[in-house]
């Protein structure tokens, strides 16, 4: 199918004028276009990109031209200033799976109004680069033409969020490579530990893991862990519920605590609380280091009776939290360790690839022009399918086959429910044109070629007498015996596409074998006619030696259309046929003078 300049250039202004009773759901566009715009002109916005689990919506506004001549500043074999009609779009395929749309309206009186405007929405669900075909009818002059062009709209792959990560490419067609990015980054600081289960069968514990690729389809749970220890240990409070020690007179003991740290130095102590009854906290919010401490409850007496009394020590590191008891002293470490671990959650979803539609043709070894060509889709496929020829949707084509009959390029697409999509290969066809018609007349018996000159390169032919072969009959011309229905045959060696014309034909006695029982003199009458061809009156010049000249019109069945008688004036003659009513065809003239004869072929338009 042809695909002139001009549509393309034309279509490219309509991009988004597409077919409501399609597909709808996306009200409301805006036309917005640039304010110095000529009137007459070619303009189209762009399509925004889009990424796959992120709401689209985009408007996009044209302005169609009313004549060619805008078409004719990019393309000079198309003639300026003529009027169009009418542009439809007629359909429109391949959009990402997940969008809609809805255009302002459906066709466009150009001459009342160009501009308008479409809104793509939805949520686009498989990432890709898309070429969406669109198919529209152009009407210049009421001649309407079809032709077909492409636009793309660019859909990201999806990227989502979670606490502790964000996951890149999250969804595609038979296989998908995803990538992470970590929330909780250590930025080199230590306490921070982590585990990723990618749902693939591979696990890791680095901040930073690498690409993971899911190659079969399904849906994955990627579970991520991180651990951040960084606030350390700090001994908030030491609770002593119990001493055996007491005062001077009995009386209750004065209680203090000491903590030495592993290097054997005393680095923290506390005033003393007199009279204390157990339990006594003391607040102590002390960070705890490696190594082994010791706490010290010292009964404060001033050096009185040989100085303080220890009422009992315990040993302690930065994991001793809880309750401890040395001899009589029972006393309660309160270490605060407070460790963060966030836990996310997140899939990765893989659609089934389907297998590429595989073709099977079914028809002649060499195409002809009238032949037809079944294309067939042989692995299953019954529905889904978009058959194309030269990269035009064949709209009217449903099923899973096509019958063929011009040259170009076919293949078809099949899509899935899920919005996935394979091609099958390309298949190419040539159909050869036909030879042209042999057409032949019948002159005094003999069946002759008009145009010889119009046979092939390399030829063969062959001639039928009532449908039935005559044999040896091979030649351009071929003298009859008999009456009858009688067909040549042309066939191309080159391309093996044959033709033929028949011609019913009768057989004149007068002429057995082709001569006449007569002698004629076939000295030329240098016999010119003109306009040749015509499509009214034909000019006759000739030169005539013996006198008067009889002129003899034939058809192509070889009866007398007209003929006519010329005295012919001394040498010359002059006459004039119209032959304006006469169907458009080959005729032959023949003119005769004495006994000479002169014939030519006459081609009325």
């Amino acid at each position: 199918m042809s695909k002139s300049y001009f549509l393309f250039s034309l279509i490219v202004a309509i991009a988004f004028n597409l077919s409501v009773s399609a597909q709808s759901g996306c009200p409301g566009c805006v036309v917005e276009l640039p304010g110095t715009l000529p009137e007459d002109t070619i303009y189209l916005s762009s399509a925004a990109d889009g990424q796959v689990g992120v709401y689209y919506d985009s408007d996009l506004s044209f302005r169609m031209p009313k004549t060619t001549t805008p078409v004719n500043a990019s393309d000079p074999g198309t003639p300026p200033g003529l009027a169009i009609n009418q542009i439809t779009i007629t359909s429109v395929s391949n959009l990402p799976p997940g969008l809609s749309w809805e255009a302002s309206q459906t066709a466009f009186d150009v001459s009342e109004e160009t501009d308008g405007c479409v809104k793509f929405c939805g949520v686009p669900l498989i990432p890709g680069f898309y070429n969406v075909e669109v198919v529209v009818s152009a009407e210049v002059f009421f001649v309407s033409q079809v032709s077909s062009f492409s636009f793309p709209i660019m859909i990201l792959p999806g990227t989502s969020v979670t606490e502790g990560f964000i996951l890149a490419n999250n969804s595609g067609c038979g296989s998908v490579e995803a990538s992470f990015v970590n929330n909780v980054p250590s930025g080199g600081n230590e306490g921070y530990s982590y585990f990723w289960d990618f749902g693939n069968g591979n696990m890791s514990t680095s901040e930073n893991p690498v690409s993971q690729v899911y190659d079969e389809a399904g849906v994955y749970a990627v579970n991520y862990q991180a651990v951040i220890d960084t606030f350390g240990f700090l001994l908030t409070e030491v609770v002593v519920e119990s001493v055996e020690c007491n005062d001077l007179f009995n009386n209750a003991p004065d209680l203090r605590i000491e903590i030495w740290g592993p290097d054997g130095e005393r680095i923290f102590e506390t005033l003393e609380v007199e009279n204390a009854q157990t339990p006594v906290n003391f607040i102590v919010n002390l960070f705890i280091g490696e190594g082994n401490y010791t706490l010290r409850v010292m009964d404060e007496d001033s050096g009185i009776q040989g100085g303080d009394d220890e009422c009992g020590a315990i040993n302690f590191n930065r994991l001793s939290n809880g309750a401890f008891t040395n001899g009589g002293l029972q006393a309660r470490l309160n270490i605060f360790h407070p460790v963060d671990t966030i836990r996310s959650v997140d899939t990765v979803r893989v659609y089934e690839q389907p297998a590429l539609p595989q073709l099977e043709g079914d028809g002649p070894a060499t195409l002809c022009q009238g032949d037809a060509y079944l294309l067939s889709v042989t692995n299953g496929y019954d529905s889904g399918l978009q058959w194309y020829q030269d990269s035009l949707p064949l709209i009217e084509v449903e099923g899973p086959e096509l019958s063929a009959s011009e040259s170009g390029d076919y293949w078809v697409a099949y899509t899935n429910p899920d919005g996935c999509s394979a091609t099958s290969a390309v298949q190419r066809l040539t159909f050869n044109p036909l030879p042209d018609p042999p057409i032949f007349q019948n002159f005094n018996n003999l069946l002759t070629l008009y145009a010889p000159e119009a046979l092939p390169d390399a030829y063969a032919l062959q001639w039928y007498r009532n449908g039935l072969l005559i044999e040896g009959a091979n030649e351009a011309d071929h003298c009859m015996e008999v009456s009858g229905a009688y067909r040549l045959e042309v066939t191309d060696l080159l391309t093996g596409c044959r033709s033929s014309y028949e011609l019913q034909a009768t057989y004149n006695p007068a002429f057995p074998g082709c001569v006449a029982t007569g002698v004629e003199d076939e000295r030329p009458l240098a016999l010119r006619a003109y306009p040749n061809p015509t499509g009214g009156l034909l000019y006759l010049e000739g030169r005539a030696e013996y006198g008067a000249v009889q002129v003899v019109l034939y058809n192509s069945q070889g009866q007398v259309v007209q003929s006519l008688q010329n005295k012919a004036a001394g040498a010359t003659f002059r006459e004039s046929l119209d032959i304006s009513h006469y169907p458009p065809g080959v005729y032959i003239l023949e003119a005769r003078s004495g006994q000479s004869v002169a014939h030519l072929k006459v081609v009325k338009r």
